[in-house]
């Protein structure tokens, strides 16, 4: 992995919790993602405890111990999304996803991105270069997957990045190509309003069997429309069922605005603007939440893990339609 642009002298580093050749070690490691314009704060955490933190700028105000205040404020923002994050891990163990591996938080200025490193360790990181997201989000998922091969575990497909690398994913022949037609009205597609309309016409049409496999839009009243039944998707019901899977997402949909303005609490000093966009990366697929004008928003999930990044994306267009409709 090559050194990104803009490190500069200023650059700063500290261990909260004592410094040791191990915890050296990775810092140097992480060093080479710091950049002011673009992962200007990493910090390295055990459970709720910042064991390296790393700034690209420690121009400003310090505090009574020297340490610049804005340092101190993301490792206080990491340490309060360790906490709101994990209030949904028993969510999560009743889907049957597997474990939260990657969160994205997106506001106008730019991003929060916070990765399982391995069982308790987590990254995280921030940027104020808005543009540059995607191209910071796989940096940090190339790094992390560095960190987990020092330590012997496998590999983890970090928002697809790792199955966008391969020329080819492997697929069961009973996939559809992306570029297959929306579903029609029929057996394989599920929706809460099942009479054809301006909301779920654009409900259906985003979903995708190499994509988007429930979405839901919530605005006073709540439309859904998802692919569960499909005999494609049948691998991924193993231990549940498709009407449990979409009550426990409903149920969540309810429940992340909630998250989202938590979150705006405890990044406010970190970054301007409220969240856009959460994405929960897990073991196998993935939770979108998408905010809205008019405090509406949508949900989203996608059971593959080989595609987070095209459900990402079909979720995010969906919502410019909605919106500029």
């Amino acid at each position: 992995m090559s050194d990104p642009p803009g490190v500069t002298a200023e650059a700063h580093g500290r261990y909260p919790d004592g410094e040791n050749p191990q915890m050296a070690e990775l810092a140097e490691r992480l060093r080479r993602l710091l950049s002011i314009e673009g992962l200007a704060h990493l910090v390295l955490y055990d459970g709720d405890l910042a064991k390296v933190v790393l700034d690209a700028d420690v121009s400003g105000d310090t505090d009574d111990e020297g340490v610049p205040l804005i340092s101190r404020f993301h490792e206080q923002a990491g340490r309060r999304l360790y906490y709101l994050l994990e209030e949904l891990e028993p969510d999560f163990a009743e889907l049957r996803t597997g474990a939260l591996i990657r969160t994205v938080l997106r506001v106008p200025s730019g991003a929060i991105f916070y990765y399982l490193v391995e069982p308790g360790l987590h990254l995280y990181g921030a940027t104020s270069a808005a543009h540059r997201i995607d191209e910071l989000d796989e940096l940090v998922a190339d790094c992390v997957n560095d960190l987990r091969a020092m330590v012997n575990y496998s590999l983890l497909d970090y928002g697809s990045y790792l199955s966008l690398k391969s020329e080819t994913t492997a697929r069961p022949t009973s996939w559809s190509r992306s570029d297959d037609p929306a579903p029609e009205d029929g057996d394989v597609v599920s929706a809460s309003h099942p009479a054809p309309g301006p909301v779920i016409d654009p409900l259906r049409t985003a979903l995708d069997l190499d994509g988007l496999h429930y979405i839901a839009y919530y605005a006073g009243d709540v439309y859904s429309a998802d692919m569960f039944h499909h005999p494609a998707l049948r691998r991924y019901f193993v231990a549940t069922t498709p009407q449990r899977r979409r009550d426990k997402y409903g149920r969540m949909g309810l429940l992340l605005p909630g998250v989202a303005r938590r979150m705006n609490a405890s990044l406010d000093a970190v970054l301007e603007g409220e969240v856009l966009q959460i994405v929960l990366d897990v073991e196998q697929g993935a939770v979108y939440y998408h905010a809205l004008p008019g405090q509406r928003y949508l949900v989203g999930v996608t059971l593959d893990q080989s595609r987070v990044a095209e459900a990402d994306q079909r979720v995010a267009r969906l919502g410019r339609e909605l919106t500029d409709g």
